[in-house]
């Protein structure tokens, strides 16, 4: 019977990847590796003798397989690394992006300059998914805002009740008791409707509104890749024909509860950005619109001063 010791089942997991075509076949077989053994990538190497046991060397064949049908691993992991944290994630909910990282470091420079002239700083996200945006923002305010006399309340919405528990999920398993209960997460279609008691509390009073909102075209979601277009969810992903209906939507509905001086924060890409600065000049009438670019000089944030 032949020995699998981590270097040989590495190394055949890289070359059957190779042959198949999978992208990034050695990070992909690692990774896979890696969570089936309780390792980091770096001890694949160092304990590179350690002989697989029958029920390790059938879990890695599994994933193997899974990873075949180009299902993402993080989905085959339910687990996806997002700045300081690691978020459970399936099918229900968008994988997180690291463009999507640039969109909290934004939303926390304008919260911070908010909170210099106020005391409490009232935020809604728009389209929560598995809480990336949220849990991230609400953490590293936290740790940048060490005056006790400060406050921060967080709205997290999204229309699937299964993201709303994904995120719940994320929020218990990372953030601390206290910290939970200023995040309130809402089943709803871009807002809880306007005769709800969250409506009436927060008419005029949100200061910060930040959405990565769908702003795939219906010609762009059949160009993407199997991995996303076979397995994330394309609510989450498909706008419509013009990239920009997601964002009309919010536009239109969120200006009863924007505070004077509010600031909204989108993410958009290179297709639908100009249309969106546009849309955004003509909607809200702001003092700014300014488009910015991500990591690979693609435009990326979009953001609304009023």
């Amino acid at each position: 019977m032949e020995t699998w010791t981590v270097k040989k089942m590495l190394e055949w997991g890289i070359e059957f990847f190779g042959k198949k075509d999978i992208p990034q076949a050695r990070l992909s077989a690692e990774l896979l590796l890696a969570s089936v053994l309780g390792l980091t990538r770096m001890d694949l190497y160092l304990d590179h003798g350690r002989v697989l046991k029958p029920g390790e060397l059938a879990a890695y064949k599994s994933f193997i397989m899974k990873r075949l049908e180009h299902v993402p691993i993080q989905y085959i992991l339910n687990q996806a690394h997002f700045r300081n944290i690691t978020l459970y994630v399936d099918e229900n909910v968008l994988i997180p992006r690291p463009e999507t990282e640039l969109v909290v470091e934004k939303a926390l420079k304008e919260a911070c300059g908010m909170l210099e002239t106020k005391d409490d700083l009232n935020i809604l996200e728009i389209g929560t998914g598995s809480g990336a945006i949220a849990i991230s923002l609400y953490a590293e305010l936290g740790q940048k805002l060490p005056d006790k006399n400060k406050s921060i309340t967080l709205t997290a919405t999204d229309i699937s009740s299964r993201a709303i528990e994904i995120a719940r999920k994320n929020m218990e398993s990372i953030l601390s008791g206290g910290s939970r209960k200023s995040i309130d997460l809402i089943c709803c279609d871009i807002l809880p409707a306007e005769d709800t008691a969250w409506f009436s509390d927060n008419r005029k009073k949100v200061d910060l509104v930040v959405s990565n909102p769908p702003y795939v075209t219906r010609s762009g979601f059949e160009g993407l890749p199997r991995e996303i277009k076979e397995y994330e969810p394309a609510k989450a992903l498909l706008a419509g024909d013009t990239g920009l209906e997601s964002y009309e939507k919010i536009l239109s509905r969120i200006k009863e509860i924007l505070a004077p001086g509010a600031c909204i924060i989108f993410e958009t890409d290179p297709i639908t950005g100009e249309g969106l600065f546009s849309l955004a000049g003509e909607k809200m009438k702001p003092q700014s619109v300014s488009l910015e670019k991500d990591y690979n000089e693609k435009e990326r944030m979009l953001t609304v001063h009023l």
